[in-house]
């Protein structure tokens, strides 16, 4: 006879609930068919998707990618998914073990002999259990839970092996385990001799990026928050962030780690009223924790969500917002913008003891709102002593509370020393010579007029400072700890850079941060985020000629306005020194030809024009200095330049800031 003893085989009995909540698709559903699990989830046509399996519990598990870029179906608004022989159920005899001595067969392919045998001792399978993560509650089998039932205050634990995971994010999932097989073992059957067997846990996620519960048509008010799904079938999620143009907006940008559930928050005041194209974008670092330099398939991962067509509306807005003031000297501009035109506005300004110093007013009938203020009190008291202020904006439709404005405390005159330096990561390339020199317009432009440059450039051809590279060449250490030395130096106030990049740093492993200078790192040295730190030291100048480096928290970490075209007169008033960032807003191909092996001379040519074009000595400049936005349009249009356009590259700040500018 065949004797049954009851158990457990754990078929997926937890299912992400929703987008909103994880990485996973909304409204997946798990089955157990025969020695099969089938998933299903809702579907579009248009999209294609990542299935990942994890066998145990614990948290810190990897996942295991099943499929990637697996398509919708067609026909269909669900689309299946089949994980075949994953469910295993032991073969019992009539009263001892199964003497297959491995992995049973399905059901319908059991086969051996039956034994009259003596019954053995058997231990009985553990149980996933579930407790009140607050402590406030015994733990129970997860199994008396009803599908749909929400583990988001549970603590769930494998009793055999103190394996646990937090419920939060999860659901108990609805499962066909139950549906009768007569006469044959039953998916919760266990026979003598059986161990815990489970399926584990699974997830589906849409490739790339994508904004969840945000629709074409709506309108966004204030600050919000938007959940995000990403995928990505390798790699480790590095950057985050809701774009418009392939430039970040609302302060949106997110380094890891993460906090779940995933969402981007933005401030929608920082964004101008009207209709916007937003989209997620995510970036994953694919070199997983090697920090061997020349890892094969190491690099950056890159999906952009489609764009979504909002309408952004506040009363007050503040696009063109000075984070800063006093650079140069006592002076701060506040600057916001009413949806309302001819509307008398007042903004009651309060100094860092959030006292109460006065109030402006006026009328704008334009809705510009724009004060220039000597930091001088209606007393007549100068608040120079302030680090900074709090201002009141008020209209008779609004009274919103707006950001402050930090005193830049330290004050330097000239334009500071010029860091330069190139990445030899292409020196089995044809014509590599010419890809290092392309940045030697900046290097001689400054040595011209006695501005120091360091690290010291090559002395025999007057290259910027080079960089080994490769894991078996030991000098790349040393010339990274020399440009991390350059970079901090007190005296610094502009970068050229040419190398390996990305939107968390400089370099080519962020795994391997001997070379590599995480934008964190940069702005914890130079204390430039959060905005405010007394110890500030912000760049004047950086060309970061690096893979997507204008995409993520660069520009902030260098001590620069994250906003392009920000108008001269906005500086002079707030009595800031002008500031530029200048990056790729995608990653770029320096290679050419048969297998990329030749250096791609557009690429050398467009840079090397748009210093030619600062300097004065382009085709286009008529022996002017070209400010730095105008020269990367001149270098876009020389007959030795294809494929870059005026908008290649990114430019954060001040795009009339010339080569020579001070101030």
């Amino acid at each position: 006879m065949k004797i049954i003893k009851q158990a457990i085989i754990w078929a997926v009995a937890l299912s992400f609930a929703s987008a909103i909540h994880t990485f996973a698709i909304e409204g997946l559903q798990i089955s157990v068919q025969s020695s099969n699990v089938v998933l299903s989830w809702p579907s579009t046509n248009i999209e294609t998707y990542i299935v990942q399996y994890r066998p145990t519990l614990d948290a810190n598990s990897s996942w295991t990618t099943l499929t990637d870029y697996y398509p919708a179906a067609t026909d269909t608004n669900v689309t299946f998914f089949t994980d075949s022989n994953i469910v295993q159920y032991p073969l019992v005899l009539g009263g001892g073990t199964n003497t297959g001595g491995g992995t049973s067969p399905a059901p319908n392919q059991m086969s051996g002999t039956m034994s009259d045998s003596t019954s053995t001792t058997t231990t009985e399978p553990s149980v996933p259990m579930a407790v009140p993560a607050n402590g406030s509650g015994s733990a129970v089998p997860l199994a008396l839970y009803p599908p749909g039932f929400d583990l988001s205050g549970l603590t769930i634990f494998d009793p055999a092996t103190g394996e646990s995971v937090s419920g939060k994010g999860y659901v108990v999932s609805a499962s066909s385990m139950d549906t009768p097989q007569a006469g044959g073992v039953q998916p919760m059957d266990a026979g003598s001799g059986s161990t815990n067997q489970y399926t584990g846990f699974y997830r589906v996620v849409r490739d790339g990026a994508h904004l969840v519960g945000i629709t074409n048509g709506m309108t966004l008010s204030g600050i919000v928050t938007i959940p995000i799904e990403v995928a990505n079938g390798f790699g480790n999620l590095t950057t985050i962030s809701l774009t418009e143009n392939d430039s970040p907006v609302g302060n949106s940008i997110q380094n890891a780690p993460f906090n779940l559930p995933l969402a981007l928050t933005v401030d929608t005041t920082q964004m101008s009223n009207g209709v916007h194209q937003i989209s997620a974008s995510a970036r994953w670092d694919v070199f997983g924790s090697s920090t061997n330099e020349e890892s094969s398939g190491g690099g950056e991962a890159e999906a952009d969500s489609p764009p979504i067509s909002v309408t952004i509306s506040n009363e007050i807005s503040f696009p063109n917002w000075m984070p800063e003031f006093g650079e140069l000297g006592n002076s701060l501009l506040i600057r916001a913008t009413s949806a309302h035109t001819n509307v008398n506005w007042t903004i009651d300004v309060y100094d860092s003891q959030y006292s109460y110093i006065g109030t402006f007013g006026g009328n704008t009938p334009d809705g510009d709102i724009t004060v220039a203020w000597n930091l001088v009190g209606p007393d007549g008291v100068a608040h120079t002593n302030d680090n900074f202020f709090i201002f009141y904006i008020t209209t008779p439709f609004s009274d919103p509370p707006t950001a402050p404005i930090y005193k830049h405390l330290e004050q330097w005159s000239g334009p500071g020393a010029w860091v330069s330096v190139a990445q030899h990561a292409w020196d089995t390339y044809n014509k590599s010579d010419l890809l290092y020199a392309e940045l030697n317009g900046f290097i001689g432009g400054a040595q011209g007029v006695g501005w120091s440059v360091q690290p010291n450039p090559d002395s025999s051809t007057g290259d910027a400072y080079a960089l080994h590279f490769g894991s078996s060449d030991p000098q790349g250490d040393t010339d990274w700890q020399a440009f991390r030395n350059a970079l901090y130096d007190p005296r610094s106030r502009n970068l050229v850079y040419f190398g390996h990049g990305g939107t968390g740093g400089l370099g080519y492993n962020p795994a391997n941060t001997n070379r590599y200078i995480p934008a964190t790192e940069i702005a914890n040295m130079l204390h430039t985020i959060p905005v405010g730190q007394t110890n500030r030291h912000s760049f004047r100048f950086v060309f970061a000629d690096g893979c997507s480096t204008a995409k993520g928290t660069l520009p902030d970490a260098f001590g620069m306005i994250h906003r392009e075209n920000v108008q001269g007169q906005d500086y002079a008033d707030a009595s800031m020194r002008y500031s530029a960032f200048v990056g790729w807003p995608t990653d770029k191909a320096i290679g050419t030809g048969i297998n990329l092996g030749t250096i791609d001379l557009n690429h050398v040519n467009f840079i090397t024009h748009i210093q030619q074009e600062m300097l004065g000595a382009g085709e286009f400049s008529n022996g002017q200095p070209q400010p730095i936005n105008q020269a990367i349009i001149n270098a876009s249009e020389y007959n030795d330049v294809s494929g870059f356009g005026p908008n290649s590259m990114t430019v954060y700040g001040f795009w009339g800031l010339t080569f020579g500018l001070d101030n």
